[in-house]
C-alpha cells in the first residue's frame, strides 16, 4: 500500500510508490486531493531542507521519443492530464519540448512549454515554446491569445523530484514584478 503524504513520511511514501506498478502508482495519484499534493510538495525537500531536484532527464526520453506523464493536479475540474515531452535537436541544440494532452484543449490550448534547466533542476517554462512541433504534437500555439492566456500566460511550474518515476509540481504567475506560487500544485507519473 502507498501511504498519503499526508499522513506519513516522504521516505515512506516513496519506499510504497517505487515498490508498486506504474498503473498502481497512477491510481494512487488519481486519488490525491489538494490537501494530499500540498503535503507532498513540503515533504519532497532532503534532509537540509533543499528541496529534491528534478533532474532534466526525468523529462525525456532518446531523442524524438514522445514521453508521456500522466498528471493529476489540485483543480476543482479538469483535474487529469498529460504531459507529453520529447527531446528533439534544433539549430539552436538539443530542446525539450512539450505540451498538456487534455479534455478541455480544444477550449484552452494546448498548453505549449519548452522545459528549462539549471543544470540540477527542471521546470516547464509556458513563456517559452518552441517553433515548431513534431508530427506527434499539436501546431505549436504561443500562449499569450484567449482563452490560452487564462490557463497558461505567464506561468512556470516548479518541479521536484518524488521517487524512480514520480515529480511533484507547483505553478507559478509573475505577481508585482516577480515569480509567486498560485497554490496550485500537480503530481506527474512517467510512464
Amino acid at each position: 500500500m502507498i501511504p498519503l503524504p499526508s499522513l506519513d513520511t516522504f521516505a515512506n511514501v516513496i519506499a510504497g510508490l517505487d515498490a508498486h506498478s506504474v498503473e498502481q502508482q497512477v491510481n494512487w495519484m488519481r486519488g490525491l486531493g489538494k490537501r494530499e499534493l500540498v503535503a507532498l510538495w513540503d515533504k519532497a525537500v532532503g534532509s537540509d531542507g533543499v528541496a529534491l531536484a528534478a533532474p532534466l532527464s526525468a523529462l525525456h526520453g532518446a531523442e524524438g521519443e514522445v514521453v508521456i506523464h500522466e498528471g493529476q493536479n489540485s483543480l476543482p475540474l479538469f483535474n487529469v492530464f498529460q504531459k507529453r515531452c520529447m527531446l528533439r535537436t534544433s539549430a539552436d541544440g538539443p530542446k525539450v519540448q512539450g505540451y498538456n494532452h487534455q479534455a478541455m484543449s480544444w477550449i484552452t490550448g494546448p498548453g505549449h512549454f519548452l522545459v528549462q534547466t539549471d543544470g540540477t533542476t527542471s521546470w516547464f517554462d509556458y513563456t517559452q515554446v518552441a517553433t515548431d512541433a513534431p508530427p506527434e504534437f499539436p501546431p505549436i500555439k504561443a500562449n499569450t491569445g484567449f482563452p490560452d492566456k487564462l490557463v497558461y500566460g505567464g506561468m512556470v511550474d516548479k518541479l521536484r523530484k518524488v521517487g524512480a518515476r514520480g515529480l511533484i509540481g507547483a505553478a507559478l504567475r509573475p505577481l508585482k514584478g516577480e515569480l509567486r506560487e498560485t497554490g496550485d500544485y500537480f503530481m506527474l507519473i512517467r510512464r
